[in-house]
């Protein structure tokens, strides 16, 4: 019962948070954020307390698997063993990673061509502005976002990108900050994590992360509803469809390569130069990621973990934000946490917000709409923060029901 209590502590800190760090608070709409609120909580126990809804999700999650082994039938074609994981080599993610980006353009831009993605967008917005108030194209994202990855889901509305306003692109960027795709899922797998409550983690994620990224960025601007314009196909043929998506897919796959060997470089630096600098001063070195596990412990509590784990569970969320989220679930099936405290964990950790995917959302969105490059650049830190809440908040109503 404390730690339920201590929950809903969670929830309002949370959510404060956000108010505070809001661009323009008097903007905030009340009322469809206690709908997303509302929404969140029924996701929660549709697929944590009912079969059917398991099911489902799983069912979804198998179908992206599958587009993930076409993927790879393509890459093992061209690259041989390196992209056989079992090999001497394992995964190597840059061949992974690359081919399965390459391989959605082209299924995307196909698609767009057929006019089915135009289809899906439309009806989307039917259902969904009513209730939240968002567009198709961004809450299309949002969705995508929970199956796929931050720079695959965006390739569904790329038609639509352009056009978005500054609210609209931080939903983009921030649901997918606070998801991860069902590939990453299948490897938080194999470290031991739960795969339902993974699953629940990425359902929970949608309303989540449209919640706290209309409390940061509020829309300011009247939708006239161009941003769900049902936008036409400029390809002439299937053939070009597929050769233009290819095309723009090996641009993305190359901007995202090089802006995670950038960012994981300069991290490793200051790391360095961290230690080295506390090392000096107080004679005990400490990395960015030690440090905000200090202070996360603060946060571990407010989302329903026990004081005596609590650095423990910061450490975990520390390494999530500095390094990735991999890391932060490798020390967390190490830490030798209760049972209860792995499962508030597990939805805590459930997302990309990390300084690497400032540089991927930049490189990957960047580089299909040009034009919101800055914007990009300009929105990074707040969306990281706000793929951050979504997940804390996810963490927070969990512990509310086990």
């Amino acid at each position: 019962m404390l730690g339920q209590f201590t929950g809903l502590l969670g929830i309002g800190a949370i959510l404060s948070t956000a108010y505070i760090f809001s661009t323009n608070r008097s903007r905030v709409s009340f009322q469809y954020l206690v709908r997303a609120f509302i929404l969140q909580i029924a996701f929660c126990l549709f697929v944590l307390k009912t079969s059917v809804g398991k099911v489902t999700f799983e069912y979804c999650a198998s179908g992206v698997s599958a587009l993930q082994d076409f993927a790879g039938a393509g890459a093992e074609f061209v690259f041989g063993r390196l992209a056989d994981p079992s090999g001497p080599w394992q995964f190597v993610f840059a061949i992974k990673v690359a081919a399965l980006i390459i391989f959605f353009s082209a299924l995307m831009s196909l698609l767009f061509h057929l006019g089915i993605i135009q289809v899906v967008v439309s009806g989307i917005a039917c259902v969904i502005r009513p209730l939240l108030g968002t567009s198709g194209s961004e809450t299309l994202c949002a969705v995508a976002n929970s199956v796929l990855g931050q720079t695959e889901a965006p390739l569904l509305i790329k038609n639509y990108i352009a056009s978005m306003t500054d609210s609209q692109v931080m939903l983009v960027m921030v649901s997918g900050m606070a998801t991860v795709s069902g590939s990453i899922l299948a490897v938080y797998a194999t470290l031991g994590v739960s795969v339902p409550h993974l699953l629940t983690a990425s359902v929970m994620s949608i309303p989540a992360s449209i919640l706290i990224s209309k409390i940061l960025m509020p829309e300011t601007v009247e939708s006239d509803g161009q941003v769900d314009h049902v936008a036409k196909a400029t390809t002439t043929n299937v053939i070009d469809a597929i050769s233009t998506g290819t095309t723009d897919g090996l641009g993305l796959a190359l901007n995202v390569l090089a802006m995670l060997i950038a960012f994981m470089s300069l991290i490793a630096m200051a790391n360095f130069l961290m230690a080295k600098l506390t090392g000096l001063l107080i004679g005990t070195p400490y990395t960015f990621e030690k440090l905000l596990g200090y202070m996360f412990s603060v946060v571990a509590r407010l989302i329903g973990i026990p004081g005596s784990e609590s650095l423990l569970a910061g450490n975990a969320l520390g390494q999530k934000v500095i390094i990735n989220e991999l890391v932060g679930y490798t020390s967390l099936v190490k830490a030798g946490l209760s049972e209860r405290s792995v499962i508030i964990m597990t939805y805590a950790l459930c997302g990309f917000a990390n300084f690497l995917s400032i540089g991927i959302q930049v490189g990957g969105i960047g580089s299909l709409v040009p034009s919101k490059r800055q914007l990009l650049t300009k929105l990074g830190l707040r969306a990281m923060l706000g793929g951050t809440l979504a997940n804390l908040l996810n963490a927070a109503v969990v512990s509310l029901f086990i």
